[in-house]
């Protein structure tokens, strides 16, 4: 591990999130967790309560720069018919004077909502794309 230098701490302007490949240029901000579950268990002859790691769950929210239908393209059909599709989604944070990329990938994302149109006078439209995802995998890792 490096010594700690401000100046090469991780800005979010060179994040980039890929979606099934294909790089989203319109990315605002990006945000993914894994949330832990336990089971809290209390133990005979112990005061302290114990906690029983019992899997994990993925959540998160894009807000994309609207400028296109990809979101409304890629989930309409699936809305329609019932039959909505597994995403792939790369996140990437990086910067040109850190230590390195991090890179993740979660699997089997499934969208929470789609917007189906929304605007405001004078105001530059975004979209939220909220999701949960199904497992993940990092790629790379600061050193």
């Amino acid at each position: 591990m490096q010594p700690f230098d401000h100046n090469k701490v991780i800005r979010g302007t060179f994040g980039k999130v890929w979606l099934d490949g294909e790089r989203m240029a319109n990315v605002k901000s990006f945000e993914a967790k894994a949330t832990i579950d336990y089971e809290d268990m209390d133990v005979n002859g112990d005061f302290g309560q114990k906690k029983r790691y019992m899997g994990y769950s993925i959540a998160g929210t894009m807000t994309l720069h609207k400028y296109d239908s990809t979101i409304a393209a890629k989930y309409h059909t699936g809305v329609m018919n019932g039959e909505l599709p597994d995403l792939t989604i790369v996140a990437a944070v990086d910067d040109p004077t850190g230590y390195g990329a991090e890179r993740v990938a979660l699997y089997d994302v499934k969208l929470d909502e789609i917007t189906l149109s929304q605007f405001e006078n004078r105001t530059v439209t975004e979209e939220e794309v909220p999701f949960t995802a199904g497992s993940f995998t990092f790629l790379d890792l600061i050193e």
